[in-house]
C-alpha cells in the first residue's frame, strides 16, 4: 500500500528523504493501482519511479508513460513479464512510442482502448465483426483493414497492414489534428454561441466573430464574422428572423429581394440544394446570387446590404462594428443557406436561420486563394447547429475505387432571344470540359434542341447530328451543338417543347444495342434546360401559377405526352437505392427580378423545367445572367458531387476536414487536391490519377456535431 507522507518521525524516515513529495511503496508484491503489474516490476525502490513525471509514480499511476493507453494493456497476457514490442529494452507502459514506427502509442490507438478502430478479433458469438469483416470458425478474417480502423494502426506492429509503409507515414497521419510540425491533419475549429440562444457556429479558429446591431427587425439578430486575411478577404454572416410562411416560397421572395435591391445584372447562379440538414431540419443550402453594385464598396459594406435585405431592413438598420476587410469592387458572389426550424426545443414559433458570406466575384474564382472554400464552409450548412450541440471527432478510411460517370443531356432553346446564352455556353466549352476531366469525371454529352420533329436527335457538330454521346476531347464539337443544337436537322424557330424533346431523347437512347448513344446503366444521368420561356405544351394545356404551385405541376402531371412524368419518373428511378442517380436542372427566367415584369430579359419564368428541377434535386440557374460561366461552374460542382461514391459516414464540419490519399496528405484544391460537397456529403479528388482497376486507400477527419439525432458514436 502507499500513503502521503505525514513528517519527520524515524518511521517515516524514507519518506522524509523523498523531495519530490512522491508516495512510497510499502508492498512490493502488491498491485496498488490494479493494472496487473506487480508493484516491484513498476519499481518499489525509494525514491519511487516517476517515468512521467507527474507525481504519481509508476507503482500507483494506471498510464505510467502518460500516452493515453493504460498500463493493463500495454502490459500484455503477462503483466510480471511486460511487453517490449520494439526489444529496445523498455517496456511498452513506459514507451510512448511501443513499436517505433514514429508515431506516439497515444496517437495510434486514440481511444486508448487496446483495439483499432471498431475492428474485431474473436467472435464467439458470430456478431462481433465488423461489417467490413467476416467471422469464420470463431475469428474476425480481415483483423485489419482500414473500413473498421477508424484510422488508428497497432502501437506493437511498425507497419500494421504489412505493405512496408510504416504506420508513421501512413495516411492515417492525417487523422491527428493540425500541429506545429504538421500543417497536414484535422483543422482546428472555432465554436461561438449566439447572444439570443438559439444556435452555435463553427468557423475557422483565426476568424473575428462580432455581435451585429440590427434594428427594426423583430426577435431578429445576427452575427458578423469576419475572414478578413489574405488570401481570403471573405465577409462571413449568420443571422435569423421569424418565418412566417413556405420555406420554398420564403426562399424565392428572398432572391428576389437581393437581385432587386442590388444594382442591375444582380442574377441568381444557383437556387441552392433543398435537403434536411446534419440535425434533420429543411434547409436550402449553397443558394449562389451574383450580386453588382452600382459604387465600389468593399465585402463588409457588400455584407451590410447583404443583411438588410434578408432581414427586411434598411442598411441604416445594420450596424457593423468592423474594420474595412481587402479591396473594393463592384461585383461580388454571394453564397448562402436558410434554414427553418423552431429557435428552442421549447419554443414553437417558426424561424429562419441564415448563414453564408460574401467575396469578391473574381477572388471567390481564383482556385489559388483560400476564398472559395472559406465562403462555401459558411453556406454548406455544416457550421450551424441548435445550440445545445457539442461536437466529436472521427476518422474513416475507405476502399476507393474511382468510378464516377455522368451522361449529360443539354436540351436548349434555339429561339433568337437565346443567342447571347448560347454564345456564352460555347465560350465556357473548353473550361466546362476540362473542370470536369479534372475532378475525374467519366462524362459524356448530348445535345438536343426543343424541336418536337427532331426527336430527341443528339446533335454532333456543326451541321452534323450523328445521334451519339460527345466525349471528353470534344470540346470544339460541343461548342458548335451549344449554339446550334439543331445540327443538321430543323431548327425550334419560336416553339420550345423542352420537356418533350428530353421526353424523347431519354426514350430513344435507351438500350438500342449501340453504346455510343445509349444510356449507360451505371451513370448519373443530367438534363440540363437552358431557355427564356415556358415549355410549349404545359402553355397550350393551360398550365399556370406561381413556381412550384400544386396547381401547374398536377397540370404537367396531365398533359398529353406525360413527358413531365416521365423524366420525373425515370430520374427518380435512378435515384431509388444503390442506383447511379438521376437530376434535372434548369437555366431559366428566375426569379421574378429576371423576367421582363419585373426588369429582366426572360419573356416567362421556365414553368415545366423548374417544376422537374425541384422534383429531381436539381439546381435553377438564371438565363438573365451576363455570363454562364458560374452557373455552369456550379452545376458541373453539383454533377460531380453526386456521382462520386465516397459519402461519408457523418456528416462533417467542413472547415475541419482533411484527406489523404494512398498514403500522402492532400490540400484541400479543386486543382490538385480534394474537396467536400455537402449536398451529397461526399468528397471528390481533383487532378489525382488513378489506374483504372486499382484500389487506393482514403482517409478522411474531420469534427462533427453532437446533437439530438446524431449522438456520440
Amino acid at each position: 500500500m502507499w500513503g502521503l507522507m505525514a513528517g519527520c518521525s524515524p518511521d517515516n524516515k524514507q519518506a522524509a528523504n523523498n523531495t519530490n513529495n512522491i508516495p512510497s511503496c510499502t508492498d512490493p508484491d502488491g498491485d496498488s493501482d490494479g493494472d496487473g503489474i506487480p508493484n516491484r516490476v513498476e519499481g518499489c525502490t525509494e525514491p519511487a519511479r516517476d517515468s512521467d513525471n507527474d507525481g504519481v509514480p509508476d507503482f500507483a499511476d494506471p498510464d505510467s508513460d502518460n500516452d493515453g493507453v493504460s498500463d493493463a494493456i500495454e502490459a500484455g497476457p503477462s503483466p510480471a513479464f511486460p511487453n517490449d514490442s520494439d526489444f529496445d529494452g523498455t517496456p511498452d507502459y513506459l514507451d510512448t512510442d511501443s513499436d517505433n514506427d514514429g508515431m506516439l502509442d497515444g496517437e495510434e490507438d486514440r481511444d486508448g482502448d487496446g483495439r483499432i478502430g471498431h475492428c474485431g478479433t474473436t467472435c464467439p458469438l458470430g456478431n462481433e465483426c465488423h461489417a467490413s469483416q467476416t467471422c469464420i470458425d470463431g475469428q474476425c478474417v480481415l483483423s485489419f483493414n482500414i473500413e473498421c480502423s477508424m484510422g488508428e494502426t497497432s502501437r506493437t506492429k511498425a507497419d500494421t497492414d504489412g505493405d512496408g509503409t510504416p504506420d508513421g507515414q501512413e495516411g492515417s497521419r492525417i487523422c491527428l489534428p493540425q500541429s506545429e510540425s504538421s500543417s497536414f491533419g484535422r483543422k482546428p475549429v472555432q465554436f461561438v454561441t449566439s447572444s439570443s440562444g438559439f444556435y452555435k457556429v463553427a468557423t475557422e479558429q483565426q476568424a473575428t466573430v462580432l455581435e451585429a446591431g440590427i434594428s427594426n427587425a423583430q426577435d431578429s439578430g445576427a452575427k458578423f464574422i469576419d475572414l478578413a486575411w489574405e488570401p481570403g478577404q471573405v465577409a462571413g454572416f449568420s443571422a435569423h428572423t421569424p418565418s412566417f410562411g413556405d420555406l420554398e416560397d420564403e426562399v424565392n421572395q428572398l432572391v428576389a429581394r437581393l437581385t432587386t435591391r442590388f444594382a442591375a445584372g444582380s442574377v441568381v447562379r444557383s437556387s441552392g440544394v433543398r435537403k434536411l440538414s446534419h440535425d434533420q431540419f429543411p434547409v436550402v443550402i449553397d443558394i449562389s446570387v451574383e450580386l453588382v453594385t452600382a459604387a465600389p464598396m468593399d465585402v463588409r459594406q457588400a455584407r451590410q446590404m447583404v443583411l438588410a435585405a434578408l432581414l427586411n431592413v434598411t442598411e441604416a438598420d445594420v450596424n457593423d462594428p468592423g474594420a474595412a476587410i481587402g479591396a473594393s469592387g463592384s461585383r461580388f458572389l454571394l453564397r448562402f443557406l436558410v434554414l427553418k426550424r423552431h429557435p428552442t426545443p421549447a419554443d414553437a414559433r417558426d424561424f429562419l436561420f441564415f448563414q453564408g458570406a460574401v467575396a469578391v466575384w473574381d477572388q471567390y474564382l481564383d482556385n489559388a486563394r483560400q476564398t472559395g472554400f472559406l465562403v462555401d464552409d459558411l453556406s454548406n450548412g455544416s457550421g450551424i447547429a441548435e445550440f445545445t450541440a457539442s461536437f466529436e471527432d472521427e476518422c474513416e478510411g475507405y476502399y476507393f475505387s474511382p468510378t464516377l460517370k455522368a451522361d449529360i443531356i443539354w436540351v436548349i432553346d434555339e429561339s433568337g432571344s437565346m443567342g447571347e446564352e448560347r454564345n456564352s455556353v460555347r465560350d465556357n466549352a473548353l473550361y466546362f470540359f476540362q473542370h470536369a476531366q479534372a475532378a475525374g469525371l467519366d462524362f459524356r454529352m448530348g445535345v438536343v434542341d426543343m424541336n418536337i420533329d427532331n426527336d430527341g436527335t443528339f446533335c454532333t457538330g456543326q451541321d452534323a447530328s450523328g445521334d451519339r454521346f460527345l466525349l471528353p476531347g470534344q470540346d470544339t464539337s460541343f461548342s458548335s451543338c451549344a449554339y446550334a443544337p439543331h445540327g443538321a436537322l430543323v431548327e425550334d424557330g419560336s416553339v420550345e417543347n423542352g420537356l418533350n424533346q428530353a421526353r424523347q431523347a431519354l426514350e430513344n437512347h435507351l438500350q438500342t444495342g449501340d453504346a455510343t448513344k445509349d444510356i449507360r446503366n451505371d451513370a448519373l444521368l443530367v438534363f440540363i434546360f437552358m431557355t427564356d420561356e415556358d415549355d410549349e405544351e404545359a402553355e397550350v394545356e393551360g398550365c399556370s401559377g406561381g413556381y412550384n404551385d400544386p396547381g401547374v405541376i398536377s397540370c404537367l402531371e396531365t398533359t398529353p405526352s406525360r413527358s413531365f412524368s416521365t423524366l420525373r419518373t425515370a430520374l427518380l428511378q435512378r435515384q431509388a437505392g444503390e442506383g447511379p442517380g438521376g437530376v434535372a436542372h434548369a437555366i431559366i427566367g428566375y426569379p421574378e427580378s429576371c423576367l421582363g415584369t419585373g426588369g429582366g430579359t426572360a419573356a416567362e419564368p421556365g414553368m415545366g423545367y423548374y417544376e422537374l428541377a425541384m422534383a429531381t434535386g436539381g439546381l435553377i440557374g438564371s438565363v438573365c445572367a451576363a455570363d454562364m460561366g458560374m452557373t455552369m461552374d456550379l452545376i458541373l460542382d453539383s454533377i460531380v458531387a453526386e456521382a462520386s461514391p465516397l459519402t461519408l459516414m457523418h456528416f462533417p464540419i467542413s472547415v475541419s476536414i482533411a484527406a489523404s490519399l494512398d498514403s500522402g496528405p492532400l490540400w484541400r484544391s479543386r486543382v490538385n487536391g480534394f474537396d467536400y460537397h455537402a449536398s451529397t456529403n461526399s468528397v471528390v479528388f481533383y487532378g489525382q490519377s488513378f489506374t483504372p482497376g486499382t484500389i487506393s486507400e482514403v482517409f478522411v477527419s474531420y469534427r462533427r456535431w453532437v446533437t439530438g439525432v446524431a449522438p456520440v458514436d
